[in-house]
């Protein structure tokens, strides 16, 4: 048995339609995705055949419809049990309750929708925050996104790789390791994360000053906000702010270039403060139930020859040059001449020469796809080619996810021109793009120490969540922690990820901890609720009849649970996980509306059997969508 059965159905319908349109010699496709269920009849479902068909078959719509139902095998169709013409609409009526049996037992086992077993591997990139403070809600969405993602490829068959470049080897870490140098007598303090941030901005603001005392910072920088950096880390660990009175840009250059070099003094200093940060990064993370399968360091892309590698296939591509030092990508002469370079920016040779005409092609892409600094250092966009590298030839991945912001989408199309020149699919790359979280009010910055971490957020939704259970009388501390640690975790990443990944999230606590409607907790509520029903109904029957789910409310919500499949399959395609946030929503708020109006374990003989079964489906497909964006399932709430 299909784990689809409405798709199968659909599939069948469209499938049986196109291939007697083929027969009668006509050009036009259906896709299952066209197929409705008709306003006019609730166990129909249709296409506009004869209305789309019409004039290829030289008919009257209603005409045409009934040459393509002539010829229509019904049996090629499941659960299909008759043919209806309305007008230019081919209908077909289904065997509801057979298709309502097999979508129910399905979703009472938590298979509905899932994917048979494919043997092939797709990795997904996700988060790879630089290693030099704490996460903030911005880097919160990546992961989020990312992890539920992994998920959603998991559960449609395919074996996933999750992994995660540490970003060790970029000016960033260079400061951060440049500031641990100043004060590497003091030991860290509470969450090493947080206390190597303190570290970072100080040894920023400590860079920015001298910039400024030396001329070499942009105008319009700020004194006066570098030195309140100071106070706002003195004001949290004077050692630190005593410690980092002045770094010069000669050091931290140095100090990058020592350990790109692979120098073991360097190493020594960027593997201890990068290492802290992740291990701090892992902590958060995991707490909230997003794990990795590995991590590649930037570093070792370097010392291993990867990026070497890349450079001597771009060299052989003969679209590597030289400035001075600094090694590029001429993608000025590749865009001009390769029509799969062209296709990565989305542009036709007649939209090249129009912008070639009006001299606006390096606004669109840049002429040059720098690798390197002119001092030799590598650049992230270099090791990021390197990194593509290594991911083709070292796994046996079909293809990879990026989860990036939207700001590297130009990048990401560099790095893809990158792959091709070097003769390989760029293809294999797909970003999936998302956008910043606003949080109202607050403006962050790494640099000044001026950010709202994941850890608070978390923190802060755990008490705002202990406050609510108190007054909804849960009274056991344990219990309570438990409940609210959960409950907040789930607040968090549903708030994250129930926005388009291509839309601004506005973080509101008031919206996040909503109990009512379209939050974590009102979907884990929803769970809950299903969960309690069927505890105290004690068993589930083993058979039941579908035909006495004939109410509207019935209906729909059974309808809704068939079309859990196509919504995960939407998700993936679409790169949207948000549309699984938002379905069980959806699904949550019609099951309220179902509990509220249907009895279920006092419900008549018969009746009370098939309820039963449906709230199992309905706490089957909850569970697994709440799975699937990673947000706790809860027993009791």
């Amino acid at each position: 048995m299909t784990k689809d059965p409405l798709g199968s159905f659909k599939y069948g319908f469209a499938h049986e339609v196109n291939r007697v349109l083929s027969q009668l010699g006509s050009s036009l496709e259906f896709n299952p995705l066209q197929v409705a269920r008709s306003p006019k009849d609730k166990k129909a479902f249709g296409l506009p055949v004869g209305f789309k068909a019409a004039k290829e078959l030289k008919k009257r719509p209603e005409e045409a419809a009934e040459l393509v139902a002539e010829s229509l095998n019904l049996n090629k169709i499941p659960y299909a049990s008759k043919l209806v013409i309305m007008g230019g609409y081919l209908n077909v009526l289904i065997d509801r309750d057979s298709l309502f049996k097999d979508v129910l037992n399905l979703a009472g086992r938590e298979e509905l929708g899932k994917g048979d077993k494919k043997g092939a591997t797709i990795m997904v990139e996700h988060t790879s925050v630089n290693p030099v403070h704490p996460l903030h809600v911005g880097s919160g969405r990546n992961a989020i996104i990312g992890d539920s993602f992994a998920r959603i490829i998991a559960y449609l068959g395919w074996n996933v790789r999750r992994h995660y470049l540490v970003n060790d080897c970029n000016l960033q870490v260079a400061i951060l390791a440049a500031g641990r140098s100043k004060v590497k007598d003091l030991k860290p303090k509470g969450k090493r994360d947080h206390w190597y941030g303190l570290i970072y901005a100080m040894a920023n603001a400590a860079l920015e000053i001298w910039k400024i005392k030396e001329g070499k910072t942009e105008e319009g920088e700020s004194l006066s906000e570098w030195e309140e950096t100071i106070e706002r880390v003195r004001s949290q660990d004077p050692q630190i702010a005593e410690g980092i009175r002045e770094i010069t840009e000669d050091y931290v250059m140095n100090l990058l270039k020592r350990y790109q070099r692979g120098d073991e003094e360097a190493k020594l200093l960027f593997r201890e403060v990068s290492e802290s940060v992740l291990d701090g990064f892992i902590e958060t993370l995991g707490r909230m139930g997003i794990k990795y399968d590995q991590f590649d360091w930037e570093s070792e892309l370097i010392w291993k020859s990867w990026v070497s590698k890349a450079i001597e296939k771009l060299r052989k591509s003969g679209y590597l040059g030289m400035d001075g030092n600094a090694i590029y990508v001429d993608l000025d002469r590749a865009i001009r001449e390769r029509e799969d370079i062209r296709r990565i920016f989305g542009m036709t040779e007649e939209h090249l020469n129009s912008l070639i005409s009006q001299g606006k092609l390096s606004e669109i892409v840049p002429p040059r796809f720098y690798l390197t600094r002119s001092d030799g250092t590598w650049l992230y966009t270099g090791t990021d080619v390197a990194y593509s590298l290594y991911k083709i030839e070292t796994t046996d991945a079909e293809r990879c996810y990026n989860v990036i912001a939207t700001e590297q989408t130009l990048e990401q199309r560099e790095v893809r021109a990158s792959l091709a020149l070097m003769g390989y699919d760029p293809d294999f790359l797909i970003h999936l793009a998302y956008e910043m979280v606003n949080l109202i009010g607050i403006r962050m910055s790494g640099r000044r120490a001026v950010y709202i971490t994941l850890d608070d957020l978390l923190d802060e939704a755990k008490r705002k969540v202990i406050d609510i259970l108190a007054k909804r009388g849960i009274k056991e501390r344990e219990e309570m922690e438990e409940i609210a640690e959960k409950v907040a975790i789930g607040a968090l990443k549903y708030a994250l990820i129930n926005v388009s990944p291509m839309k601004v999230v506005q973080f509101r606590w008031e919206r996040v901890l909503d109990f009512e409607t379209n939050s974590g907790p009102f979907v884990q509520y929803s769970y809950t609720r299903a969960y309690n029903i069927l505890k105290k109904a004690d068993r589930i029957p083993k058979s039941f009849d579908p035909s006495k789910l004939n109410s509207d409310l019935e209906v729909e919500l059974v309808y809704m649970l068939a079309r859990f499949p196509e919504r995960v399959q939407s998700s993936y395609s679409l790169l949207r996980p948000d549309l699984i946030s938002q379905y069980a929503n959806d699904l949550a708020s019609l099951f309220n509306k179902f509990y509220e109006e249907h009895p279920v374990l006092t419900a008549p003989e018969g009746v009370r059997e098939a309820r039963i079964k449906l709230v199992q489906g309905v706490k089957g497909v909850l569970g697994k969508a709440l799975d699937l964006i990673g947000v706790p399932r809860l027993e009791r709430m």
